[in-house]
């Protein structure tokens, strides 16, 4: 995909989610992954799961174009259809992985499918150095 037509879509994406958002059109999974960043920084901070999910969602209000890492991208479920967003965030001065979907069945929504500790090195393609 070309990169103005790929910025582009990303553009009308972000301004998407985040009126979902406002709209509290929103749900996180709380896949294994997830879970164990949770863990890890209430040990280290001293915080709750839902401060770590409004964090999370606060820093999804905030994603620029700069945030984002790859995507769009077919989920590898056919039975889903899901088209996933990911971007590197930063909370609690922490990098994290994240990936949603804006799921339309039962109701447009933001699914935040991924939001923990990066496995590689995030690269982003449209950050300003």
């Amino acid at each position: 995909m070309n990169l103005i037509i790929k910025k582009e879509l990303l553009e009308i994406t972000l301004k998407e989610v985040k009126e979902l958002i406002n709209e509290d059109k929103v749900e996180f999974q709380n896949s294994e992954k997830n879970m164990l960043t949770a863990r890890k920084l209430r040990r280290e901070l001293g915080i709750t799961h839902n401060d770590f999910q409004e964090e999370v969602l606060e820093a999804i209000k905030n994603l620029t174009i700069e945030n984002y890492y790859e995507g769009p991208d077919a989920d590898y479920n056919s039975e889903r259809d899901f088209v996933f967003w990911k971007f590197g965030i930063e909370v609690f001065n922490k990098e994290l992985y994240l990936k949603f979907v804006i799921q339309e069945k039962d109701g447009k929504k933001v699914v935040v499918w991924s939001y923990h500790f990066p496995e590689h090195t995030i690269n982003y393609p449209f950050k300003t150095k």
